[in-house]
């Protein structure tokens, strides 16, 4: 209950809704959370296996290419299937007669946060391809790259094209926060993750560590004055 109680005093003064609504489909949200995490701490035991190991063999970062690709696919995934339960489950049905506005719901911050994690992991890889040390590894960094480009995309579409999940102005209102917060959950830093466990070669290791800052500062900031109310439209 403390997870839904968060959330209540996070915005307090408004209403989200039926109790029972929220605490459903919040807790779709930790399920995900905990399955994208648990799979991240499996990337980063294996990667400090690889240190230990001192092994420079292409199946590590294939390897680790692929979990951290799992990792942001499954939290779609369940989120997609635990919404789909929660909605089959209502009775009633409240739509918005406003369209969803992109740069409401994702945010300026978050799409700095966006083009700076995926320009740079591109850039990041093609230094690696022209140095010709690290061939093989900036080829698999950078399929790996495009496959979270592509999950990133799919995320944000179904945040900013799904049908909502309310019952009335209250819960209505709670899904356009959802919306909110599963597009900038989209936006996580998930290349500077790939980087972090596929790039780390002397070769690479002073263009690694900037964009690394760079994106830890910028998330940090994006995710600490990002304003937490959506500017959405809703259906009153």
């Amino acid at each position: 209950m403390g997870y839904v109680d968060s959330w209540t005093q996070r915005y307090r003064g408004m209403d989200l809704g039926p109790y029972s609504l929220l605490l459903a489909r919040l807790l779709v949200r930790r399920r995900a959370v905990y399955l994208g995490a648990g799979l991240v701490a499996v990337v980063l035991v294996l990667r400090v296996a690889q240190f230990l190991l001192d092994s420079d063999a292409l199946l590590w970062p294939v390897l680790l290419t692929v979990l951290v690709a799992f990792a942001a696919g499954i939290a779609l995934l369940v989120q997609r299937h635990g919404d789909a339960r929660v909605a089959a489950r209502q009775r009633e049905h409240v739509d918005r007669h406003e369209p969803v506005d992109f740069a409401a719901v994702v945010g300026r911050r978050t799409r700095i946060l966006l083009a700076v994690s995926y320009v740079g992991a591109a850039l990041l890889g093609f230094a690696g391809l022209l140095s010709g040390v690290d061939f093989a590894q900036s080829v698999v960094f950078l399929v790996g790259v495009a496959v979270l480009a592509a999950l990133a995309f799919v995320s944000l579409r179904s945040a900013l094209t799904r049908a909502p999940i309310a019952v009335d102005h209250g819960s209505l209102q709670a899904d356009d926060l959802l919306r909110v917060n599963d597009a900038r959950h989209a936006a996580l830093a998930y290349p500077v993750l790939l980087a972090v466990v596929t790039m780390a070669s002397p070769s690479s290791m002073w263009l690694l560590t900037v964009y690394t800052t760079v994106s830890v500062v910028i998330s940090v900031f994006a995710m600490a004055h990002e304003p937490l109310t959506p500017k959405v439209p809703v259906a009153r």
